[in-house]
């Protein structure tokens, strides 16, 4: 039985001139990119597992982020068998005493059949 444990170091962004349109927020193709670039480096250790791309299956933009920002990207699994792995993922920007969620977005993988054992 194969153990599953994310790489979960949380992944940090400052949003940059390159990243923003005219009204200094954050284009959302470079959010979802982001994001999409984040699990695919959560799952790396385990890519000879996984039969897919992440699909994104649930995207739920919730604020602007703009030039500057702080973000952090970070990843729960939700669901784990056999032939399936969901990640959420959330995008949050870190104030100095609380957090704002920008983003929430939820991924699925599709898995080869494996027997898995998830570690948390």
């Amino acid at each position: 039985m194969k153990k599953f444990n994310l790489n979960t170091s949380n992944n940090r962004f400052t949003v940059d001139k390159n990243q923003i349109n005219n009204s200094n927020a954050l284009l959302p193709y470079i959010l979802f990119k982001k994001m999409e670039l984040y699990t695919l480096e959560a799952t790396n250790n385990y890519h000879e597992y996984i039969n897919s791309k992440p699909q994104l299956m649930k995207l739920n933009i919730l604020k602007n982020a703009f030039l500057n920002d702080q973000l952090q990207i970070d990843s729960h699994i939700k669901k784990l068998n056999r032939t399936e792995l969901q990640l959420t993922v959330n995008v949050v920007k870190e104030f100095e005493d609380s957090k704002d969620i920008v983003c929430k977005a939820l991924f699925k993988f599709s898995l080869n059949g494996i027997k898995i054992k998830q570690v948390s």
